[in-house]
């Protein structure tokens, strides 16, 4: 099985090309077909099944419900959300689990013609469970729709329900339509009435149809899929460019490859085209500039950015190559052109990150945790890939322009790749800085534009129209004229013709005379109430248009205002009404979110904590918010004229002097350096992992030791220290940021029960005298609530003692279905029932969750009158703004720590391990010819223990290898005595021979003895000449050990001998080289006198040859030099090869055998290897010589 996967490894490796592209080409295919998933069917069947398991959970609870004796309150433990259950005793809810959203939960009044009723109508017959006549029902309450099951046991009747779906009347921010998961319900399906599809019907436990399964598809839908398929067809083409790439590392190749990626790039953008902009990447409200149409396309375009610096990357060798055996203009200008790419890619980086920053609505201020989104993430890992782009091509331009550079990088290139990570984090971090506060400063400038022109064109547009109704309204024509009736014309102004203003607008009336007074703020005494509202007009009154009755009011105060005036004549008497139309401020606009009811204020007129807004006309404050003090009065000609900012102690100040005496400032705290350390510390954090730690796991052998089991002592070691010291550090962290989020809880659970306290007691002593309920329902009672809501900044609601909404300040939520009128019942047990004085509970609003407090009311006899209730919006409070530069500030902290502890942990156990691992090395590179050194570790504990024992050791080592060494040295010369010995008698015998042979010929005088002494002496003299090779190589034998070690070219050495040797004419030698330096740490002269005895011996080998050729190859590989001496001699035969290196072998007729056992010595005692092979390209023999590099470069710069 093993092998059968690494076959289909290897297989796919080396056809990925061809995978990819076809991949690619299905994929692109696929891309126009439509089709249409027929799931729905399936979809239906589970959802039935999903069903059926909720009905059995919920007759669980009706049979707990029907148990519980029926003046007791029905409790449950984990009362599942998605459910609702009602029980009924003689004919009155008693108690409830859940609520339905409905106005009116009564089921004791039927009516004949309810079902030709408004449904939304709140009044005494809009019963909707008073109407569910069938066992099963699917009917829709209030904004949900349900299955509704009906049980009856003697006097008790129970309506269960289990929620489908949610569906509101429109969606926004706050407001989600959703279906109910527990049933496997998820989008894009939905549920619809039988009645409208029929189809794919659910049916329930006992065979009632429910409702039907539904796929919200459109063309839409379509589309997606379609570019989702050509979305990975380009994924896939890209990979097999890529792969291409990485198969082919030539200068053509990368060519191919950067125009290959270019049209990838134009069809990603036609593409990028077809997405809607509803997608949340593509959309325009997230980015949008004039060079990029959206936050996607931005990042897709620097993705491409990236793939053409890695391609070019991947190819730097060549690229090195190529410029530096150009001529010295070309090199010049190929250096200067990727200068100028990496200039661009700045350019580029800056332009970018500018852009997004002040036309995006992402944020980019790291010290604001909770504002911290994926597009946050997306974009600085975007922009540290880029930096690294930046770093490849550096990486590129520096050897390119600095010969020789890799050489001497190792002990730059820590230094530089840190302060390049560095200088990044500085610069991202500055713009950051820079480029918010210029996007801050165009808010604020647009902010105060718009307050500057505080009118509503949509109310003035809808006042011109109706005021003609009004003048002519015959019941306001009636009453007018009549104090009593004041209030009723009010009413109808309000309900008749401005019922869809009344959420943003208050609107007060005034019916005078010519005579009357009033009392009013801006005097003590009481004034005319004709000439007041003259002067308000003559004033501030710029009137709608020309002849109309309604006035825009100037005040320059942080409200719209507008005033209506209209004149009516009853008999003699002339009455003028006063329509003051005032927008609410932010102080009006409490309570329940706005966006629950699509509510947006006619103008952007406020502003948020922490900003500060103020108002002056003429010099003085006409209106602020928010926490600054500002000054009563100022001089408005000390500032310049439009917007400015200026930076005082503890503050920032925004002003926009608007022409006249008219100035809006705004303000916020200044922050300080401490936030911009905390954004710049995540900003290191994030490229130094992207910079240093991703490059290194690219690498080959990096990769590899990841996945290496790692079962030695010191991961053991490095893994328990480092997971101590961390997991101490998060759980102090997760600590102390649950003790700040806790405190922050505190303070608002305490702002809580001081707020609820407060509308307590002021409701109780307004009703202590109250007997009965129903005498809270009253204008009075309802005007008291108003005031202490608007007193306490918060909305109240009012429940009678069996849980029903009596009175509310935001009667809009109640009355689209958006809350029951129903209480909540663990609030309602725990009041009524365990007579609890406050309840504080976490309620939601679909998306919305915010804390609901309950507590009752009694009268003076302590009778249970109501219960008030206060939703407390905890988001709309400052804590969450105060918090969030605390916990950054914590987790910052931390964070650091824990990197700290990492390298602390990891430090730790390699001092722990060291000695080990040094004893683990020595004694795996033991050799008795060599000594090795003692380890340094001076602690007394059990490791010191073993140190000092392995140091004996190694003493006791190296005394016997000396003592061997000197036995061994003995029997060497003993050996190479008797070797000499033989050497130099062979030929001291047929010399003596020879003499003794001469000297008789001499006596006896033989005729011719004379030319005999003469070949006799030139016999002599050779083989004088061959005993001093012999003493020659004996001493060099001897003198072996005897030179220091140091830096050797090799290309010089062989470049030499090359010179050297090539001075026959029938022998041609070639020296082939294409490295500049080849630097080893060697014995200089011994190598030399092995690659002489190489080459020598190739000579010899081809010297009888009518044409020799000898090849001298120089050449590096990972880590090593490999030195080749090939010539077209007769080579060495199989039964020698063995022999080969043997002292006193030879195979020539001269020599003494010790050449090649030397150069084998001497290559060894250098760390390196030799051996013979036949040579492929000339056919003799080759000699093959390795050494080691005297520095090992990587050729990964990083």
């Amino acid at each position: 099985m093993r092998t059968l996967f690494r076959n289909i490894r290897r297989f796919i490796s080396d056809n990925r090309i061809s995978i990819f592209w076809s991949l690619a080409l299905c994929f692109f295919m696929l891309s126009f077909f439509h089709i249409t998933p027929n799931s729905s069917g399936r979809k239906t069947d589970r959802v039935e099944r999903m069903l059926h398991k909720r009905e059995n959970v919920l007759q669980k609870y009706v049979d707990m419900a029907f148990e519980i004796p029926a003046d007791q309150w029905m409790e449950f433990d984990d009362f599942p959300e998605d459910m609702v259950l009602y029980r009924y005793v003689n004919g009155e809810l008693q108690s409830w689990a859940n609520t339905f959203p409905i106005s009116n939960d009564d089921i004791g009044v039927r009516s004949s013609w309810y079902r030709i009723h408004d449904l939304r109508n709140r009044n005494i017959f809009n019963l909707p469970l008073a109407f569910l006549n069938e066992p099963v029902q699917y009917v829709n309450l209030g904004h949900s729709w349900y299955i509704v099951k009906l049980f009856q046991q003697d006097n008790m009747f129970i309506i269960g329900a289990i929620e489908v779906m949610q569906q509101y009347s429109s969606e926004n921010s706050v407001l989600h339509n959703s279906v109910n998961r527990n049933l496997g319900l998820t989008a894009p399906y939905t549920t619809a009435p039988v009645y409208i599809d029929d189809i794919n019907v659910v049916y329930t436990s006992d065979g009632t149809p429910a409702f039907s399964v539904l796929r919200n598809e459109s063309l839409t839908d379509s589309n997606h899929r379609s570019s989702g398929m050509r979305w990975a067809a380009l994924l896939m083409a890209l990979m097999a460019i890529l792969s291409f790439h990485s198969k082919y590392r030539k200068l053509v190749s990368l060519y191919f490859t950067l125009g290959g990626i270019f049209l990838l790039q134009l069809c990603s953008f036609m593409m990028i085209q077809d997405i809607p902009v509803d997608a949340q990447l593509f959309s325009p409200m997230l980015y949008a500039d004039g060079n990029f149409n959206s936050f996607g396309a931005l990042m897709v375009f620097h993705i491409f950015v990236l793939l053409y610096c890695i391609a070019t990357y991947n190819s730097r060798k060549i690229i090195i190559k190529d410029i530096w055996t150009s001529r010295p203009a070309i090199r010049n200008i190929k250096i200067s052109a990727i200068g100028l790419a990496i200039i661009s890619l700045a350019a580029y980086i800056h332009i970018s990150f500018r852009s997004l920053i002040l036309n995006s609505s992402i944020n980019f201020d790291l010290f604001q945790i909770n504002n911290i989104s994926l597009h946050t993430i997306v974009t600085f890992v975007i922009y540290g890939l880029l930096f690294l782009a930046g770093l490849l091509l550096l990486n590129i331009f520096i050897p390119s322009a600095i010969r020789h550079y890799r050489f001497r990088r190792k002990r730059h290139s820590k230094r530089l790749i840190l302060g390049y990570v560095l200088m990044s984090s500085i610069y991202i971090t500055a713009c950051v800085g820079i480029f918010s506060f210029q996007k801050e400063c165009e808010n604020i400038r647009m902010l105060t534009g718009r307050l500057a022109i505080e009118r509503d064109l949509a109310l003035e547009m809808q006042l011109q129209s109706i005021e003609k109704s009004i003048i002519s309204d015959p019941l306001i024509r009636r009453l007018t004229g009549n104090p009593e009736y004041e209030s009723i014309i009010l009413n109808r102004l309000a309900e008749r013709y401005f019922f869809n203003i009344l959420q943003e607008y208050n609107i007060r009336l005034a019916v005078c005379n010519r005579y009357q007074s009033i009392l009013t703020q801006d005097y003590s005494g009481p004034v005319n109430c004709f000439n007041y509202y003259k002067d308000i007009i003559d004033n501030y009154g710029v009137r709608l248009s020309e002849g109309s009755a309604f006035y825009y009011l100037d005040y320059f105060r942080n409200n719209i205002s507008y005033l209506g005036a209209f004149s009516i004549i009853r008999g003699e008497m002339r009455y003028d009404l006063y329509l003051e139309i005032d927008s609410k401020t932010s102080s009006d606009n409490i309570g329940y979110p706005s966006a629950l009811l699509d509510n947006l204020t006619p103008a952007a007129n406020t502003v948020r904590y922490p900003y500060s807004l103020a108002k002056y006309h003429n010099g003085r404050l006409t209106s602020h918010q928010g926490r600054y003090n500002f000054p009563v009065s100022i001089n408005v000609y000390s500032f310049e004229e439009g917007f400015s900012h200026y930076f005082m102690e503890e503050t920032v100040l925004f002003v926009n002097k608007l022409p006249g005496t008219n100035m809006i400032a705004v303000s916020r705290p200044a922050r300080g350096i401490f936030p911009t350390l905390i954004s710049f510390s995540y900003v290191l954090l994030c490229f130094g992992l992207l910079l240093i730690a991703l490059p290194r796991l690219f690498r080959k052998r990096n990769r590899e030791s990841l996945f290496r089991p790692k079962r030695s002592f010191r991961m053991k070691m490095t893994i328990l220290l480092t997971a101590s010291m961390v997991g101490a550090l998060i759980i102090m962290a997760i600590g102390s940021v649950v003790i700040i989020i806790g405190y922050i809880n505190g303070n608002n659970n305490m702002m809580m029960e001081e707020t609820m306290l407060s509308v307590q007691g002021t409701l109780t002593k307004m009703i202590r005298t109250t007997e009965n309920y129903d005498e809270l329902n009253t204008a009075e009672v309802f005007n008291a609530m108003n005031i202490v809501a608007q007193n306490s900044q918060v909305d109240i609601n009012l429940f009678d003692p069996d849980g029903r909404l009596i009175r509310t300040t935001k009667p809009e939520v109640f009355n689209e279905y958006l809350a029951s009128a129903r209480m909540n019942p663990d609030a309602y047990c725990d009041l009524v029932y365990k007579k609890r004085m406050q309840v504080i509970l976490e309620e939601h609003i679909s998306t919305l969750s915010y804390h609901s407090l309950y507590t009752p009311l009694y009268n003076e006899k302590g009778v249970l009158l109501a219960i008030a209730n206060i939703p407390f919006f905890i988001n709309d409070t400052n804590f969450e703004y105060d918090a969030t530069p605390i916990i950054a500030a914590i987790v910052n902290l931390y964070l650091i720590l824990i990197i700290i502890a990492l390298f602390v942990g990891i430090t730790m156990s390699n001092s722990i391990t060291k000695p080990l691992r040094e004893i683990s090395r020595n004694m795996q590179a033991m050799d008795i010819t060599h000594r090795l050194g003692h380890i340094n570790y001076k602690a007394d504990d059990e490791l010191g223990l073993l140190v000092r024992t392995y140091n004996q050791m190694i003493d006791d080592l190296d005394r016997s290898a000396k003592e061997l060494a000197q036995s061994e040295r003995e029997q060497a010369w003993r050996e190479m005595a008797r070797q000499i010995a033989h050497e130099i008698k062979n030929p001291l015998t047929p010399m003596k021979l020879s003499i003794q042979h001469l000297i008789r010929l001499k006596k006896q005088d033989i005729p011719g003895w004379q030319d005999r002494f003469d070949a006799l002496a030139s016999s002599l003299i050779e083989q004088i000449d061959i005993l001093s090779n012999t003493a020659s190589e004996f001493s060099s034998f001897a003198k072996f050990y005897n030179e220091e070690v140091s830096e050797v070219d090799l290309v010089e050495i062989l470049s030499e001998q090359r010179i050297l040797f090539d001075n026959y004419d029938h022998i041609g030698m070639t020296f082939r080289c294409t490295l500049d330096k080849a630097v080893i740490l060697a014995r200089k002269s011994q190598i030399t006198r092995a690659f002489v005895n190489l080459i020598t011996n190739a000579i010899q080998a081809v010297e009888n040859q009518e044409r020799g050729e000898i090849i001298v190859t120089l050449r590096m590989t990972p880590g090593f030099y490999r030195a080749d001496i090939e010539d077209n001699g007769g080579g060495v035969s199989e039964e020698n090869l063995e022999k080969l290196f043997r002292p006193n072998f030879t195979t020539k007729t001269r020599g003494s055998g010790l050449g090649l056992a030397i150069c084998k010595n001497i290559v060894t005692q250098s760390h390196g290897d030799i051996y013979y092979t036949p040579s492929e390209e000339l056919g003799g023999a080759d000699f093959t010589v390795i050494l080691p590099m005297y520095t090992e470069v990587s050729e990964d710069y990083t």
